[in-house]
């Protein structure tokens, strides 16, 4: 009955996340050297139908401030505020939004964006810089009366995330029992996902543990279709959030290891106050 749980679970999770691989068709890795990134970001948009108003404006914005990177002659004062609103509405999807594909994409956006800051001083010289590259890492938290849930999704190179992340959940129940935690992690590239290894890494980058899928419950029931789904006990997932800096993810495809590593630890105390009934869990279990 505890398996039968798990698995109503992830399915739970799969739904609320729009990880479902019946409705996710094949893509070929593009070459995208030549490629803008707000010209992958429409195609990628387009590829699931993101249509609407606000969030094309979002990558309308997002096209302007990449428009400013790609020319050197401009002054940073002329187009701070511009990226500190790109910045805040990107934080603001990350954090809140309800489809999942596009909070996918603003965290690719995010790591694309910040990954040109060593090269270019005038992105670290916007006076909003510093105060919210942090919010880009923050946890989406849904909370209700039936339940609440946290998700922290793990991306690999920007360019790759169409196809490989990964979700980190927390949920737990209306009556505060049996919290369950799980990494659904997807590879819509060539679908195989075999070994899979989650390693844990303290602040000078030491191995804090490392889990392996066969010692935990696995739901492979969509593996074909490029999503599998690891169950773990909750107490070991929020004791390795409290003991480590950050997680690498890693499996064997058809072409060899894969890996991807995220830092769902630097905000997770701060996102775990939006529910409550998952901070008092894990306040008991990290005292």
């Amino acid at each position: 009955m505890k398996h039968l749980k798990y698995i109503q679970f992830a399915i739970l999770a799969l739904c609320l996340f729009a990880l479902s691989s019946c409705s996710t068709a094949k893509k070929a890795t593009e070459e995208t050297e030549a490629v803008r990134w707000p010209d992958f970001l429409r195609s990628w948009a387009a590829d699931y139908e993101i249509n609407d108003s606000q969030r094309l404006s979002l990558i309308n914005l997002i096209d302007s401030v990449y428009y400013f990177l790609e020319d050197s002659t401009q002054a940073v004062e002329a187009h701070a505020d511009q990226v500190c609103r790109m910045i805040d509405r990107m934080a603001e999807v990350i954090a809140n939004d309800s489809a999942f594909e596009f909070t996918l994409m603003m965290r690719a956006t995010a790591d694309n964006f910040w990954a040109q800051a060593p090269r270019d001083e005038r992105i670290l010289q916007c006076d909003c810089s510093s105060e919210s590259i942090s919010r880009l890492m923050d946890w989406q938290t849904v909370y209700s009366t039936d339940v609440e849930l946290m998700c922290y999704t793990i991306t690999p190179d920007p360019w790759q995330t169409p196809w490989h992340f990964a979700n980190m959940i927390l949920t737990i129940d209306k009556d505060g029992e049996d919290p369950l935690a799980s990494f659904v992690i997807t590879n819509f590239q060539d679908y195989k996902m075999d070994s899979v290894q989650i390693a844990f890494y303290d602040s000078t980058y030491t191995v804090v543990d490392v889990l392996y899928e066969d010692e935990v419950f696995v739901d492979s029931s969509s593996a074909a279709g490029g999503v599998k789904t690891l169950l773990m006990p909750y107490k070991y997932l929020i004791r390795m959030l409290s003991h480590s800096a950050s997680v690498n993810v890693a499996y064997k495809t058809t072409e060899g290891w894969y890996s991807m590593r995220g830092f769902p630890q630097r905000n997770f105390k701060k996102n775990l106050n939006d529910c409550p009934r998952l901070k008092k869990t894990s306040d008991q279990i990290t005292r």
